[in-house]
């Protein structure tokens, strides 16, 4: 009790002015409030007006601020935070999503079949089946045609960086035995040179390309769905990779007033910067920076929907020996994996995009990656003078690290933004996952170094990568703070708080939020997530937390049931 005194005293010498004016529009009572604020401490209540905190402290306090007209809202002993920010999403994929075939668990043709057949034959009158969530690199266009006829199917990979095509896709994207592999990518051949139908990286793309364009009101459909699905996940606030079509949605949704979940949304690095899928080339010319500029410059940004940050694929992934690496694979002696661009051509085109005042998102997941991101990070800062707004620029992922690296994100003032639902391999007592196999111990057991980049003065922050991890924080939460430890490297296990700070504190500074968001302080913005249970005492499960509700801008956006 003595801790929320002094808390509510300190924010009533902030907000005493305004207190004496009006009684709050909202109330948030009986709660476990974290306000995100650097001080670790905990409180019962907040009150809400014009769409803002005006104070957090005990509930005999804020109940005062009550009147005839203010909506009262019962946390019921729940934790109330900020409003979870998801700093990487792929946010119209993911939407999407939720209209497909739902082939997680799929593994093998039988389940694979299983799922397909009972979508296409509740949907009858779709030309096209898609579907999302299957890890395999064995299956094969056979596996699909068995159950999918005449019609064309495609399922994307859990991972996001592979596609199983069935052979009337195939053909109707014309990708055929003498189709060379695209820059980046790779067609899958059977012994004859045949495409079995297994599209890696790039190569997706160019299947994604024959479908057929959604209509403006069935994309409209997906951003609404995908909405509710973040808001039910008690996030408020996203940082979307894609291209130029996405923004132009957001953009009518906006302007319809139908944007229900503010966004900040990145630009692929690629000449044709249209879709949301992997770049289909990685050569950037002054031209082309000059065309991002024009899109940026001419965008109307506001609290909803802003743009200024790019993303850079410059590598892959582990599990398909993709991710560039400073050593061999330790099953694949003669492969480090591929980068994307050299690190001279690296060098180049993030300083000429810092020049630009760009914020840049470079997806960094091998050792070798997130070295050649670093050195371009700090090769535009000595090349340019700051920008305006400062250097806010991130590696995505960071799944294998040389321990040298670490302490130079805090030098370079570079976040870590990483996803903890990705981590689930790193609690394996047995170690039989994938990439143990693959990396060796050492290699492995340093990925995802949040503990230690935090240990030396960085900053993490977090998200899903939605499709790929829910959008739900339970799981990645339940990853981190039960993270085995791997000795010698460092423990990395975190806290509760911890993982929320990733989610709201640190994922605002992240993207040039914090003045507003991040932190229930006095003044900033009541994006404000209140949590069934108290998430910070009770047992953390591999499992969805559950929202009771979350609120934007003061107003309750998702009430659950």
């Amino acid at each position: 009790m003595m801790r929320t005194t002094l808390l509510l005293s300190t924010a009533l010498l902030w907000a005493a002015p305004a207190l004496a004016e009006a009684p709050a529009d909202t109330v948030i009572l009986h709660g476990k409030v974290y306000a995100a604020d650097g001080t670790g401490k905990f409180a019962q209540a907040l009150a809400i007006r014009d769409g803002r905190v005006l104070v957090v402290g005990s509930d005999a306090a804020i109940a005062k601020l009550q009147g005839p007209a203010t909506k009262v809202v019962d946390a019921r002993g729940g934790a109330v935070t900020p409003g979870l920010i998801d700093t990487h999403v792929h946010f119209m994929m993911g939407s999407a999503t939720l209209d497909q075939a739902d082939v997680n668990g799929a593994r093998d043709p039988a389940t694979l079949q299983a799922k397909v057949k009972a979508f296409a034959d509740a949907h009858p009158e779709r030309p096209w089946i898609l579907g999302f969530g299957y890890f395999s690199d064995s299956l094969t266009a056979k596996d699909l045609d068995a159950v999918t006829g005449d019609r064309p199917a495609i399922m994307r990979a859990g991972d996001g960086h592979s596609m199983l095509a069935n052979s009337k896709a195939l053909a109707l994207a014309g990708i055929t035995a003498d189709r060379p592999d695209p820059e980046g990518g790779k067609f899958v051949r059977d012994a004859s040179g045949k495409p079995t139908g297994l599209l890696l990286e790039t190569a997706q793309g160019i299947a994604a390309a024959a479908v057929p364009a959604e209509t403006e009101a069935d994309a409209m459909r997906m951003l609404a769905l995908g909405t509710q699905a973040a808001l039910s996940a008690g996030v408020t606030q996203i940082v979307n990779v894609g291209g130029t079509d996405d923004i132009a949605l957001f953009d009518k949704a906006r302007d319809a007033g139908k944007l229900g979940i503010r966004i900040y949304s990145a630009l692929w690095l690629t000449h044709d910067s249209k879709t949301g899928e992997l770049p289909q080339g990685f050569a950037f010319s002054r031209e082309d920076a000059d065309r991002f500029k024009a899109i940026r410059d001419g965008h109307r940004d506001d609290a909803m929907l802003r743009l200024g940050i790019v993303k850079i694929m410059l590598d892959g992934v582990i599990e398909s020996h993709t991710a560039a690496l400073l050593a061999p694979y330790s099953d694949e002696p003669k492969n480090v994996g591929h980068a994307n661009y050299t690190p001279e051509e690296l060098n180049r085109v993030i300083t000429m995009m810092d020049a630009d005042g760009w914020q840049v998102m470079t997806h960094g997941l091998g050792d070798r990656a997130v070295r050649m991101a670093l050195d371009a990070y700090e090769a535009a800062g000595k090349a340019n003078p700051p920008p305006a707004r400062g250097r806010r620029d991130k590696i995505e992922h960071v799944e294998s690290i040389d321990p040298a690296e670490v302490p130079r994100f805090a030098r370079l003032g570079v976040t870590a933004s990483l996803q903890p639902d990705h981590a689930g391999g790193m609690n394996d007592p047995k170690m039989e996952g994938r990439r143990w196999h693959y990396l060796g111990y050492t290699r492995s057991a340093w990925g995802w170094p949040w503990k230690s980049i935090k240990a030396a003065g960085g900053r993490v922050a977090f998200g899903s990568d939605w499709p790929v991890a829910p959008l739900n924080i339970g799981p990645g939460m339940a990853v981190a703070t039960g993270r085995l430890p791997h000795p010698p490297i460092p423990d990395q296990r975190l806290t509760v708080a911890d993982v929320i700070d990733g989610y709201t504190r640190d994922a605002a500074y992240s993207i040039f939020a914090e003045k507003d968001f991040g932190s229930l302080e006095p003044g900033k913005t009541a994006d404000v997530v209140v949590f069934a249970n108290d998430i910070f005492t009770a047992p953390i499960k591999d499992a969805p937390l559950k929202v009771a509700y979350t609120l934007l801008g003061g107003k309750v956006a998702y009430e659950g049931k």
